[in-house]
């Protein structure tokens, strides 16, 4: 494949950044479990928005088909953080919009959703593989639909809120998805977007073994330019903070000590001194929550706030 120039996200130029060290991604690779920092195809950079671009995966068509056959086992057994997780990120929206229609994009076996309709919420959720939305369905009595964000044919104008949690970030045309997005919300309604951001701190001190290069990651946007796209395509940022991720102390263990380097070593150690059941709260700063309401004269946004790391432990 001829090497790309031009950014599909503002027709920048691309410069290659990191060599690529693997092969194009199976189903295995595109799961959320997947800890394999390092692992990548070749990744550009746009020299004008700063977008990390991985443009050897599969186009959008044969990149669904494999998001379809994805089945991470792994991923329930740490239910009980991604809940508490996904409750921290329900505060928030619930700050800002009332207990409405809420759609989730890339819902996974449906917890978030699950955890909404607990606060009231009318839920639904987009989400491309089949054993994920099965547990959704079957499991949670949740109504999932099996069809990408750009294709589902929802009420346009219809939903109060819209959740784009670690989503953007392997869609192989964001702007698309953000657009549908913005024709599905009221006016006036809400879009929360988690993504990690490769200009973050972290981000530059890990190089090329951030956790956020990997094999299903197509694009990485940048802070800033996020925000950019956000407002061309038609939202108003109204908020933005640091995520703050719950998992057990073993999963932390796991995922951060293969990052290399003194990271890894610190985590390793504050999780062994826990006990075993202990849940640790944590934010590194390089992935971050986004709230943007639909623009409508009666908004008006609120001061964005500073990513700053993070660490609590919870029993």
């Amino acid at each position: 494949m001829a090497a790309p120039t031009t950014c599909p996200i503002c027709s920048g130029r691309l410069v290659l950044r990191y060599p690529g060290t693997t092969r194009a991604p199976d189903a295995e690779a595109l799961s959320p479990t997947n800890h394999r920092p390092g692992e990548y195809g070749d990744l550009y950079a746009c020299t004008a928005c700063g977008t990390i671009q991985q443009p050897s995966l599969p186009s959008g068509p044969e990149l669904a088909a494999l998001y379809r056959q994805m089945h991470d086992e792994a991923y329930l057994a740490e239910e009980a953080g991604r809940r508490r997780t996904a409750r921290r990120m329900l505060d928030l929206i619930d700050q800002h919009a009332a207990p409405g229609r809420l759609l989730d994009v890339g819902c996974g076996p449906g917890l978030l959703l699950d955890e909404a309709r607990a606060r009231g919420h009318e839920v639904e959720g987009v989400e491309l593989s089949v054993a994920a939305a099965a547990h959704a369905r079957d499991e949670l009595g949740l109504l999932v639909h099996e069809v990408a964000i750009e294709e589902f044919d929802g009420e346009e104008g219809g939903y109060g809120a819209i959740v784009l949690a670690d989503v953007l970030e392997h869609l192989a045309d964001p702007v698309a998805a953000l657009r549908r997005c913005n024709e599905l919300l009221r006016p006036g309604g809400l879009l929360c977007v988690v993504t990690p951001d490769p200009s973050s701190r972290m981000a530059r001190l890990a190089g090329a073994r951030w956790w956020g290069f990997l094999p299903a990651h197509t694009f990485l946007l940048p802070r800033a330019t996020l925000r950019d796209v956000l407002a061309a395509e038609g939202f108003a940022v109204s908020q933005e903070v640091p995520l703050v991720r719950s998992f057990s102390a073993r999963y932390w263990v796991a995922g951060l000590a293969e990052r290399g380097g003194g990271l890894g070593t610190a985590i390793g150690a504050i999780a062994k001194a826990a006990p075993r059941r202990t849940t640790l709260s944590l934010s590194l700063g390089d992935e971050r929550i986004v709230l943007g309401h639909k623009r409508s004269r009666r908004f008006r946004p609120r001061a964005v706030e500073r990513a700053e790391p993070v660490a609590v432990r919870e029993s």
